[in-house]
């Protein structure tokens, strides 16, 4: 890093820059800790990106503070000295954002080792997604918090084009069908609103002891289905659960989840029957991400986790993300129907 650029973002919070620790990770941002008054926090320097300006950023974090002024567990930003979320360093190499938050205590939740998952885990991590939705629904009116792109006007996963050389090929024409499965869903403050959209296990930190959860990096946050956000977490840990009983763990996990969840905010059992859609959407769009960068001399790494079993002719075949009955997985929560 820079020492200008890092004394001058260091300065923006009353900071002196050796009073910033490096800190691992932050593969697009360089990320520094520093400790306040017995707190420790993150400082972030994020390089310039044409998609990531200073009012998309401060978008951003308007949500997240108003999330964290609600009780939602998140890594909530702290203002700058001059009262601002996102502070701007002008170099000759560009604008610098500079921003900094609350430290989430724990460990990175992709990190916690499987012997250690537990439904403490699954209930905490559903709880949590479910306060989010909550403050969304109850923000559904207040523009200024509402600053974020519809989810098929930016770049996530639901949403991402399919490269030229997958056009016209089944994998296309499965991910368009489940684009027109979703397309006539009711948007309203009930089902629909600010989302996460990336809240998978390498966005959350967890404390194993209390099954604390802490989520981070919203900057893929825009307003969607609340389900999109279950699809995610129903996705991800699919991927890297390690035993051959996928479907009886699925089911087991997506009702602790939902339990955590509904603790928080309704959920009516039309959206649990709805998730099959979202999963296959979400499936199309990582294997479109991913499948061009995977070397298949890994076997160990996430994408390789996800590529296995014939993942490509499975989408192809239009075989399910995982078989579960999802209408069944309702009714036991006792969802109405």
């Amino acid at each position: 890093m820079n020492a200008q650029l890092l004394t001058l973002a260091a300065a923006r919070y009353g900071l002196a820059p050796e009073q910033l620790r490096p800190l691992r990770g932050g593969n697009f941002a360089a990320t520094y800790g520093f400790t306040q008054e017995g707190m420790d926090y993150v400082l972030k320097i994020s390089p310039p990106d044409p998609e990531l300006d200073a009012e998309t950023m401060d978008a951003i974090w308007a949500w997240v503070h108003l999330l964290d002024a609600r009780g939602a567990s998140v890594a909530g930003p702290i203002p700058s000295t001059a009262h601002n979320l996102v502070e701007t360093v002008d170099t000759e190499t560009g604008l610098y954002l500079v921003t900094a938050l609350k430290r989430a205590p724990g460990i990175l939740a992709e990190e916690l080792p499987y012997d250690q998952w537990s439904d403490a885990l699954f209930h905490a991590w559903g709880r949590t997604a479910g306060k989010m939705h909550a403050v969304a629904q109850a923000c559904a009116a207040d523009p200024a918090a509402l600053r974020r792109p519809e989810w098929d006007r930016c770049g996530n996963y639901f949403n991402d084009p399919l490269p030229e050389a997958l056009t016209g090929t089944p994998v296309a024409e499965q991910r368009t069908l489940a684009r027109a499965r979703l397309a006539p869903l009711p948007r309203n403050p009930e089902n629909y609103g600010m989302i996460h959209m990336d809240f998978h296990a390498a966005n959350f930190f967890v404390e194993p002891e209390t099954a604390t959860v802490t989520v981070f990096d919203f900057d893929d946050c825009c307003r969607g289905w609340y389900v999109m956000d279950i699809a995610m977490a129903l996705f991800d840990v699919l991927v890297v659960y390690p035993q051959e009983d996928r479907r009886t763990f699925a089911g087991h996990f997506l009702q602790q989840y939902l339990a955590g969840y509904g603790s928080e905010k309704p959920l009516d059992a039309f959206w649990i029957a709805q998730l099959p859609h979202f999963l296959k959407l979400l499936e199309t769009g990582v294997y479109a991400e991913v499948y061009p960068y995977h070397d298949p001399a890994d076997t160990t790494s996430w994408v390789s986790k996800f590529l296995a079993d014939d993942r490509k002719g499975r989408i192809e075949r239009g075989v399910p993300y995982v078989d579960l009955d999802f209408v069944e997985v309702a009714r036991s929560l006792g969802a109405s129907m």
